[in-house]
């Protein structure tokens, strides 16, 4: 077996946590950092690589034009803002990588740069910084735009974001500060530059007046459209990426890795994770309970789906018939997620029947013993390539325990999983092997 890296992908953001499970709630509150410490400590003692913390920064009520739905499931919102969150994650733990979410769109670059780096001395090595674009026109509405940017043109606004932000770290050269008492010189102002970045979208001056962190940042990027994976491909240090087969996974890897060979990079230097959702269970009767549970298409599950949907591309699935098949939809916001969703059923299906599918095959769900899904992430990892994989789901400690409890030790067993984490920092555990 081939060791593989391994995350949590916490999709929820910084906000509720295990509403709908039984256990909501009892002994933590999801509104300050001791549930999410705990779950954090738990992930590097199972020797997971990074945590990855999404976020957003709107209120959907794109379905039915209301939040009605979102509000009621806590789905999307609230959310806190993960930045603040993180020198609580990085002082709970010493080894594991810590992510948190931040917009190439809303945030200016010297901003980035400055917060970034300052995380990164707190983190010893240990922070990265997954990039969006943020899609949503209700999150533009917010910034004071009407809608959100075209979607290509915000990448190309993201590679320079991207570049700027790399300038200003390295406005300051090696050996820059000094400390020499003697002379009284505590920084050579000859190694310290302006970047005078004149470019399309913005227009810095520099130098960064934070001191660089010795060790840039770990780049991680989701992008799943054509556009999105050239950027992947030209930036990232870790792809983050959805898809339910290996074939799929392979080409989506093999797409990434051709850019970035393309761009003069080694396409070895990028890690490509894909998201899963395992559930355990501990024998195969509770394995179809729990299948069956799922595969259910009640109002529930059907809000659940559309309203996701929705928020997701700018569109109303609300005003699509259930019985009759959607028509040709495009979107400027997450392209890849609206084609993988029309995708989930055979061409021509109605909205319905791809609810059906979708709900039925489970998305991204791994059901099964703990030994059954470390053979299951040991196929899909040889026959796609695969880096390795991110576990999903909210942190809550039910949750948490009752994922890792029983899969690190069938993982470790299936020679899947390293059983512990080096003191060098996220970059130099991913470039283990």
């Amino acid at each position: 077996m081939t060791l593989r890296h391994f995350g949590w992908f916490l999709g929820a953001g910084f906000g509720v946590q295990g509403w709908g499970d039984t256990t909501y709630g009892i002994g933590y509150d999801w509104k300050q950092p001791g549930v999410y410490q705990d779950a954090v400590r738990a992930f590097e003692a199972a020797g997971l690589d990074l945590l990855v913390i999404e976020d957003g920064v709107a209120v959907p009520d794109t379905y039915r034009g209301t939040a009605e739905v979102n509000l009621a499931a806590a789905r999307f919102v609230p959310k806190h803002d993960p930045l603040p969150l993180v020198p609580y994650l990085l002082g709970a733990t010493s080894r594991i990588g810590i992510v948190p979410t931040i917009s190439a769109s809303f945030t200016e670059p010297y901003t980035a740069a400055r917060q970034l780096a300052t995380l990164q001395h707190f983190a010893q090595n240990r922070l990265g910084f997954n990039v969006v674009t943020s899609g949503s026109d209700l999150a533009a509405q917010n910034y004071g735009l009407d809608k959100q940017t075209e979607h290509d043109l915000r990448y190309d606004r993201a590679d320079e974001w991207v570049d700027v932000i790399r300038a200003l770290w390295r406005s300051w050269d090696p050996g820059a500060i000094v400390e020499d008492v003697e002379h009284g010189v505590f920084a050579d102002h000859t190694k310290v530059h302006r970047i005078d970045h004149e470019g399309r979208f913005f227009r810095v001056r520099g130098p960064l007046n934070t001191v660089p962190p010795e060790e840039e940042p770990v780049l991680v990027q989701a992008g799943a459209s054509g556009r999105g994976r050239a950027f992947a491909g030209k930036h990232a240090d870790v792809v983050l990426a959805l898809a339910s087969t290996a074939e799929r996974m392979k080409q989506h890897r093999d797409d990434i890795r051709a850019v970035a060979a393309e761009s003069g990079r080694d396409p070895e230097s990028i890690t490509v994770l894909f998201v899963v959702n395992p559930i355990p269970t501990a024998n195969a009767a509770e394995t179809g309970e729990v299948r069956r549970a799922r595969s259910q298409l009640t109002q529930a599950a059907i809000d659940e789906q559309l309203q996701s949907i929705s928020y997701l591309t700018n569109t109303d699935f609300a005003r699509f018939d259930l019985d009759a098949p959607l028509p040709e939809l495009t979107t400027n916001s997450n392209q890849g997620t609206l084609d993988n969703f029309v995708r989930s059923a055979p061409a021509g299906a109605t909205l319905r029947e791809i609810l059906a599918a979708r709900a039925k095959a489970d998305g991204l769900a791994v059901i099964g013993t703990a030994d059954e899904i470390a053979e299951h992430l040991a196929t899909l990892g040889d026959e796609s390539g695969a880096d390795g994989f991110l576990f999903t789901g909210q942190v809550h400690p039910a949750h948490v325990h009752r994922t890792l409890d029983p899969l690190v030790p069938a993982l470790r067993r299936a020679g899947l999983l390293r059983t512990g984490l080096s003191d060098r920092g996220l970059r130099a555990n991913l470039a283990a092997f």
